[in-house]
């Protein structure tokens, strides 16, 4: 989490200001990836409030992108929220 789009102040923001950031090391958390399913890095998950997975994305992505993606998945964990 400190490579890559995170060290951006606007991602940074949005994460703080939206989510509860949590980091799993590859090797160290080994059952966290095999519990989600992660198989490269680095994978970025959102969870909504029950645990379902609203959001992946595998690898790097530019920094506006995944402002969107956050974006739309804070939409769609406030959706399953409300079901």
């Amino acid at each position: 989490m400190e490579t890559g789009v995170f060290p951006n102040i606007e991602v940074k923001d949005v994460i703080n200001q939206h989510f509860v950031p949590v980091k799993f090391v590859s090797g160290v958390d080994a059952e966290q990836f095999f519990r989600y399913g992660v198989t490269a890095v680095p994978a970025f998950l959102v969870l909504d409030q029950q645990g379902n997975e609203v959001f992946r994305e595998i690898g790097h992505v530019e920094a506006d992108l995944f402002i969107e993606k956050l974006e739309e998945a804070r939409i769609k964990a406030a959706n399953n929220k409300l079901k």
